[in-house]
């Protein structure tokens, strides 16, 4: 109980720092950091799955590369588990931890003034998704866009407009897509399942809510003139 209350008075001091600084008054931002990956304790705001936890055979680790990077890396099996119910494997995915609840329902990010999520990657020639959750009614819920990696092997910036996500439930993509509800993120994630068995390593430095000096959110802009 004291802990709630505890991030709930936490809630109510951000709340008003943003009112006293007029945050939705400020104009057009460049980026909101959302998440960096270059720390254990960065690391302890994720959390890690696999089909190995349905017994599967797949392996899914998130550590720090020599980089000192967030390192999502493993091996897929599309080996069956026992338990017969279960007719599909080899898939795994980390996802950052909602952040914890207080008496107004969990914080999320308020991404409406950003036109991208953008993302500095690393990663190999395998398929991986970016899977976004919002504070929604369903909570099975996921948009979902495909990582396209121009240079595999080495870093870039990839962003993929909010606009662009797909709305899934369990994998399966809805036939009544909504838009997302950009003000309230809850999570996001990566996640791989491409039929390939075999070893996938991505790698994650940070990411943030972005815009170009040509976008603020959805609207577009004419950058101001250099005096």
């Amino acid at each position: 109980m004291f802990s709630l209350l505890r991030r709930t008075v936490a809630e109510i001091g951000e709340t008003t720092k943003k009112a006293i600084n007029l945050d939705g008054l400020k104009g057009w931002q460049k980026e909101m950091p959302m998440f960096t990956l270059t720390s254990e304790h960065d690391l302890k705001q994720w959390a890690v799955g696999c089909d190995k936890d349905i017994g599967g055979f797949s392996e899914a680790t998130l550590d720090l590369s020599e980089e000192g990077k967030g390192r999502f890396h493993g091996s897929l099996s599309l080996e069956l588990p026992v338990n017969k119910e279960i007719r599909q494997s080899g898939y795994a995915a980390i996802r950052s931890k909602p952040k914890d609840q207080t008496a107004f329902g969990t914080p999320c990010w308020d991404t409406s003034l950003f036109r991208y999520l953008a993302l500095h990657v690393k990663g190999d020639k395998r398929k991986y998704f970016v899977n976004i959750q919002t504070d929604g009614v369903v909570k099975t819920d996921l948009f979902q866009h495909r990582l396209f990696l121009r240079t595999p092997g080495q870093w870039e910036t990839v962003m993929i407009p909010f606009r662009d996500f797909i709305l899934t439930n369990n994998g399966t993509i809805q036939e009544d897509q909504i838009e997302m509800f950009r003000q309230k993120v809850k999570t996001v994630g990566f996640s791989i399942m491409d039929r390939q068995e075999g070893p996938f390593n991505l790698e994650i430095e940070w990411i943030k809510a972005m815009n170009t000096e040509f976008t603020e959110g959805d609207l577009d802009r004419i950058p101001p003139k250099e005096a």
